[in-house]
């Protein structure tokens, strides 16, 4: 993947970010989680949360976050944060909920109706893009995601398993 800066190669100072499709995913990793995700489908909309397998996740756990949906979508808990997600933010967030206030960004009302997207429509979401200087709690620079649905039935989700790819601040980026 070649990952485009500003000509200067610093950090840009405002946080960017472009909705994809998840064909149009770029990071191996995050493509293949997908894949998993959808051979997990079958003839569903969405797996449910058992449908997981620890052994078939195991490289994809350090870059995987588990949400448990609180109250219809009203909150969202941190069940899993794989040590990939915890080494991408400053703030700790296994067991903490969305709405705690320790889990403040710049970008936590976007990730937060984001997520009640998700929840309501049981519809994938993808995103890329940079961080930017005013997301301080982010130890990253680039970044690639998927928030995908797990629920008991086509019609209820109740968990969201996120994937997350990051390039750190410190890389060199390739101007292209």
């Amino acid at each position: 993947m070649a990952v485009a800066s500003s000509d200067s190669g610093e950090c840009p100072d405002i946080t960017s970010f472009t909705p994809v499709a998840l064909d149009e995913l770029e990071n191996p990793l995050v493509r293949r989680a997908v894949g998993y995700w959808r051979t997990l489908c079958g003839t569903r909309r969405f797996p449910a949360r058992e449908d997981l397998d620890p052994r078939a996740l195991a490289p994809f756990q350090p870059y995987m976050i588990i949400l448990k949906v609180i109250d219809d979508g009203a909150d969202f808990e941190y069940r899993y944060v794989g040590e990939t997600q915890r080494m991408a933010y400053v703030l700790p967030y296994t067991g903490r909920r969305l709405s705690d206030p320790a889990n403040v960004s710049p970008y936590s009302k976007p990730f937060f109706t984001a997520y009640q997207c998700i929840q309501k429509t049981g519809t994938p979401f993808a995103i890329r893009g940079w961080a930017g200087k005013d997301f301080s709690c982010a130890t990253f620079a680039y970044f690639e995601s998927v928030v995908l649905p797990l629920g008991p039935d086509n019609e209820h989700v109740d968990h969201l398993v996120i994937f997350s790819a990051y390039a750190p601040r410190d890389l060199k980026p390739v101007v292209v």
